[in-house]
C-alpha cells in the first residue's frame, strides 16, 4: 500500500507592522520612551559637563580678579609720589653741592703758616653721604668749633663727629653741646666742640 508523505509546508506570511494596531502603537510607544530616556541621560550628562566646566572657569576667573586687584595695589604702592620726589631731587641738589665743596678743599693748597687748610682738609676728608655741614666756625682764640649742618637721619650725625674725631687734627676734641632738630626730610643740627691741642 502506498502513502504519500508531503514535506512542502507552506510558509505562514509575515504579518506587515501596522502602527495604527494596538501592538504596533504599544511598539512606537515603547521605542519613543526609550528613545526619549536615552536622549534626556545624554543631555542630563553634557549639562552636567558643562556646569562643572563653568563652575571651574568661574573659579578661574575670581583668582585671576584677585591677582589683578593684587598686582594693581602693588603698582599703586611702587608709583613715585610726588613728594618723595621733590625731597630726591632736594637731596640730589645737596649731594652735588657737597662734591663740589668736596673738590673745592682736595684743590686747595695747606698754608702751614697759619694751621688752618689741614683742617678743612681733614674735614673735607672725613665727610659722610648722609650727613653735611651748612657752616661751621673755628675760633683760634677760644679753640671752639661750631658745627651747622644736616643730615638724613639722627644717628647719621654722632656718626659724622666720630669720623671728625679721628682725624690727627681734631684728636681730642671735645663735643660739649648738640642740638639735633627734626624737619620734614631729614634732621637739622648744631654741635659745639671744644680742641685741645689746636695749633
Amino acid at each position: 500500500m502506498k502513502q504519500r508523505i508531503n514535506l512542502y509546508q507552506r510558509v505562514k506570511k509575515r504579518n506587515r507592522f501596522d502602527p495604527l494596531s494596538f501592538s504596533g502603537a504599544v511598539s512606537v510607544f515603547s521605542v519613543s520612551v526609550t528613545l526619549l530616556l536615552l536622549i534626556s541621560v545624554v543631555l542630563t550628562l553634557y549639562a552636567n559637563s558643562l556646569q562643572s566646566d563653568a563652575q571651574q572657569l568661574n573659579k578661574q576667573r575670581q583668582a585671576l580678579t584677585a591677582e589683578v586687584a593684587t598686582e594693581q595695589a602693588r603698582y599703586q604702592n611702587l608709583q613715585v609720589r610726588p613728594e618723595i620726589e621733590a625731597e630726591q631731587q632736594r637731596l640730589n641738589k645737596e649731594i652735588a653741592g657737597r662734591q663740589q665743596l668736596l673738590r673745592f678743599f682736595q684743590h686747595l693748597k695747606p698754608v702751614q703758616q697759619n694751621g688752618f687748610s689741614p683742617y678743612l682738609f681733614a674735614l673735607a676728608d672725613s665727610s659722610q653721604p648722609e650727613s653735611w655741614f651748612t657752616a661751621f666756625t673755628l675760633d683760634a682764640e677760644t679753640r671752639q668749633f661750631v658745627m651747622q649742618g644736616g643730615a638724613v637721619d639722627g644717628p647719621a650725625v654722632p656718626l659724622m663727629l666720630e669720623q671728625i674725631a679721628r682725624r690727627q687734627e681734631f684728636r681730642e676734641m671735645r663735643v660739649s653741646g648738640l642740638n639735633v632738630e627734626a624737619l620734614e626730610s631729614g634732621v637739622r643740627f648744631q654741635a659745639n666742640a671744644e680742641l685741645i691741642n689746636y695749633e
